[in-house]
């Protein structure tokens, strides 16, 4: 049957979306976390190393072309989802946030409904029941497996973003780390605004009929559609000790995109055979620890980067818009020498870099162990603004004690650790 719209309706309604005040709310939400993020670095190297406002543009932009993405996929293939089953998506995700704060992502809300759907089919006299009994008799009327589908294409989408994102917004931190010793680390904590347009059934829908034969091939039932605004948020968090900020990117990356595939694949397999639904929500719940868990053994059993190097001054971090930058100097590479002089401190690396009060030149060990020769101009009495953040040392006292951590904040600053006995 070939589809009837009302175009100029289907205009408006996507244009309200960018009048929808929870989109701004999200954003300042956004905005709020990298101005803290920022204000960690202030406090741990007294500069400001990433820029909340860019970050937060750069946020909206890449998430709004993520979300259409998505949207447009979701469409393509298919994914029909209640209305009623994104309100129980939301409640079942702010519900689980409380436990930890990363399961407020939607692959464990989605799980748990699934779950819950089965139970309710097999108990659905609780339904009476005062108090619960109407959200059971939703939760029994609940269509999961649009919903798995949906977290699929997601996270193939959060994969892409990962990547394009590159470790940008990373920031490096001072941890405490094995024995007691400080080493440094980087924070990968990203957001995007994603808002969904999603296909809902309605008894007097926009739309009728089906954009091709065997369309929607999630909830195949609907008849009538409308178009609904679905305001998410996508993001990642975690944290290095082992590798630098790009390379762990590009691993989140590939295991994310290896979980989506699988997931949509098991959500296909589950429309053709139903009882492969309880498989498909398993593995989107337990799929998804087991990335967590393995970033956590490999970090575990992978000796620490950012220490010191006997060859030289390892960089931890390069400030933007520095000369450090402008050269091309990275996070991991390791300076060997300042004005032909060798270095193995950042006590050695000022005296050097003021032998010449005019130029500076660098030799600096790559990632790959090969030699690289960088200069730039150095003006008098700004040698420290070079715009280098080196490892810790022995010395370091300042770090940020993760250990302490609350849910909501996930990390914050301790001053100095207290010497036993004093």
């Amino acid at each position: 049957m070939a589809i009837q719209t009302d175009l100029l309706s289907i205009a408006s309604g996507l244009g309200a979306i960018f009048l929808n005040p929870i989109l701004y709310l999200f954003l300042f939400l956004i905005y709020l976390h990298y101005r803290r993020q920022m204000n960690l670095e202030r406090q741990l190297f007294a500069v400001r190393i990433q820029s909340p406002l860019l970050q937060t543009i750069r946020s909206a932009g890449m998430g709004v072309t993520a979300g259409l993405l998505v949207s447009l996929i979701a469409g393509a293939i298919g994914v029909v989802v209640q209305v009623q089953d994104l309100w129980l998506l939301w409640g079942l995700a702010i519900l689980l946030a409380l436990v930890r704060l990363r399961f407020l992502c939607f692959a464990y809300a989605s799980a748990l409904l699934t779950i819950l759907h089965g139970i309710a089919q097999l108990f659905p006299s609780v339904s009476a029941v005062p108090g619960i009994g109407y959200v059971w008799e939703m939760i029994g009327q609940a269509k999961p497996l649009p919903l798995l589908a949906l977290v699929a294409i997601m996270h193939l989408m959060e994969a892409m973003l990962v990547r394009w994102n590159a470790g940008r917004d990373a920031s490096p931190l001072f941890v405490e780390g094995k024995r007691g010793r400080i080493v440094g680390a980087y924070l990968l904590h990203s957001f995007w605004l994603t808002p969904l347009v999603m296909f809902v059934p309605l008894d007097n829908g926009a739309l009728s009929g089906s954009l091709y034969p065997g369309w929607p091939f999630f909830l195949p039932e609907a008849a009538t559609f409308g178009l609904m605004l679905l305001p998410t948020v996508t993001g990642f968090s975690d944290m290095t000790q082992t590798m630098t900020p790009r390379k762990k990117s590009l691993q989140i990356s590939r295991n994310l995109a290896g979980y989506a595939i699988v997931l949509l694949a098991l959500t296909v397999l589950a429309v053709l055979v139903p009882p492969l639904l309880i498989i498909a929500a398993l593995f989107a719940l337990f799929g998804h620890e087991a990335l967590f868990f393995k970033s956590q053994i490999q970090e575990r059993q992978s000796s620490p980067y950012f220490i010191q190097s006997s060859r030289g001054v390892k960089v931890m971090g390069v400030i933007p818009g520095t000369p450090a930058e402008e050269i091309g100097i990275v996070p991991g590479e390791i300076i060997v020498k300042v004005n032909g002089i060798h270095v193995r401190s950042k006590e050695e690396l000022y005296p050097a870099l003021q032998a010449n009060s005019a130029f500076c030149k660098m030799e600096v060990l790559t990632h790959d162990g090969e030699l690289k020769f960088v200069q730039c101009a150095v003006y008098a009495g700004n040698h420290h603004q070079l715009g280098i953040i080196v490892v810790p040392d022995a010395n370091t006292r300042v770090y940020v004690d993760l250990k302490r951590a609350s849910v909501v904040e996930l990390i914050k600053q301790r001053l100095e650790k207290l010497h036993i006995g004093a």
